[in-house]
């Protein structure tokens, strides 16, 4: 009976998850639910490192610069009638720059801007493929300068002559 019931209660319950303004912050959208009101993303990777510029077409001002780093995605999302400006900037952008394997998250920047059809989103790749900077605490290798024994240096040093057991640990 228990097992009936939670069936029952996952029944009502995804759809209700899935349709109730969950936004997935993937270049596709949500793949359940891709409205009109969803976030846009952008991916930045190593073969096509991305700029996106918004521009005020009434003027040509660009008023959004972001040279995506590469192995980052920039969520832009924009909310009509929340601008701090009825006639110039009525809208109002938010904006995040994420990790490309984040699905989920707080929208926390935010930039007032023209309405949709005072404004052009632009997307351009940049000129050469980049790489992105490795992580902090990502586990070091052996082939990094500091990681190298002395002997193996231009200065020289001492040279191990341990024979190993394992192939690893000397003994």
């Amino acid at each position: 009976m228990t097992a009936m019931r939670l069936f029952i209660l996952t029944l009502f319950v995804l759809p209700l998850l899935t349709f109730s303004g969950c936004k997935m912050y993937t270049p596709g959208g949500n793949p359940l639910f891709n409205g009109p009101d969803s976030a846009a993303t952008y991916q930045s990777t190593e073969e096509f490192p991305k700029t996106v510029t918004i521009t005020d077409t009434r003027t040509g001002e660009h008023i959004f610069v972001m040279e995506i780093p590469v192995g980052k995605k920039l969520v832009v999302d924009f909310i009509e009638d929340s601008g701090d400006n009825p006639v110039l900037t009525p809208d109002l952008m938010t904006w995040e720059v994420y990790a490309n394997d984040v699905s989920f998250g707080p929208l926390s920047n935010s930039l007032t801007v023209p309405n949709r059809w005072s404004r052009r989103l632009d997307v351009a790749m940049r000129g050469s493929s980049e790489f992105a900077n490795p992580l902090q605490d990502r586990p070091l290798r052996v082939d990094e300068v500091n990681d190298q024994p002395d002997w193996w240096t231009a200065e020289g040093g001492a040279l191990d002559t341990s024979d190993p057991v394992n192939g690893y640990d000397p003994q």
